[in-house]
């Protein structure tokens, strides 16, 4: 007579009957013996079910790569407003840039387009700065260093808002929007975000005001 082990399955002869428990030889579960009963069915043994890994918390997506944060890349705009001079605009960024004469011989930041004998190729610096209370600081110089001493960098000077004198290597102006600079008998205006959101609307702005007086260069 054959049993099935009611705790691993096993298959168990038993010889003797009259015995009432039959130790499994595989498990040493001890299974009943009913004398004249149908063999037991084998057990269901539940199907091995692997280890539940533990949850991970949800990864979060990856983070783009933090930088400082970025603002406009144009801070402000010089448009030239010249009688004498078809109007331009040029952006202003932060940092230092040197302002003149349109040259390929000796190119500079920001060159104008100008018939103007007077405006040197390399006439006057303007820098933008941050400011601390979040915005930015606009400032003109006309200098050079010349082996450690300060030098006038334009040959017919920088003049601000019709001044008559102009900038000495020693200056350095604070300009405000609206400003007007004169670099050798050429004017043009400084705009910022201040009254302005973009070169056209620089543009436009500065069009419709009336020409600045010019100095006259002796």
């Amino acid at each position: 007579m054959d049993i099935t082990c009611r705790k691993c399955g096993a298959k168990l002869t038993i010889t003797n009957t009259a015995t009432p428990i039959v130790k499994c030889t595989n498990c040493g579960y001890p299974n009943p013996v009913m004398a004249g009963a149908q063999p037991s069915r084998p057990a269901q043994i539940p199907p091995a079910v692997s280890p539940v890994a533990p949850a991970m918390p949800s990864q979060a997506p990856p983070r783009q790569a933090m930088g400082k944060a970025s603002g406009p890349s144009e801070l402000g705009w010089l448009v030239v407003h010249d009688e004498n001079a078809e109007q331009q605009t040029h952006p202003l960024r932060i940092g230092r840039q040197v302002i003149g004469r349109k040259s390929v011989s000796r190119p500079c930041d920001i060159m104008i387009e100008t018939e103007d004998p007077f405006m040197g190729r390399n006439h006057c610096i303007l820098e933008v700065k941050p400011s601390r209370s979040g915005g930015y600081e606009f400032f003109l110089s006309d200098v050079k260093m010349t082996n450690g001493t300060p030098e006038q960098m334009s040959t017919n000077g920088t003049y601000v808002n019709a001044q008559p004198a102009a900038l000495r290597p020693k200056d350095m102006v604070y300009l405000k929007d609206g400003d007007t600079i004169q670099m050798g008998k050429t004017k043009v205006v400084i705009k910022t975000l201040i009254s302005a959101a973009s070169a056209q609307d620089a543009s436009r702005i500065v069009q419709d005001t009336d020409y600045s007086p010019t100095v006259i260069i002796r």
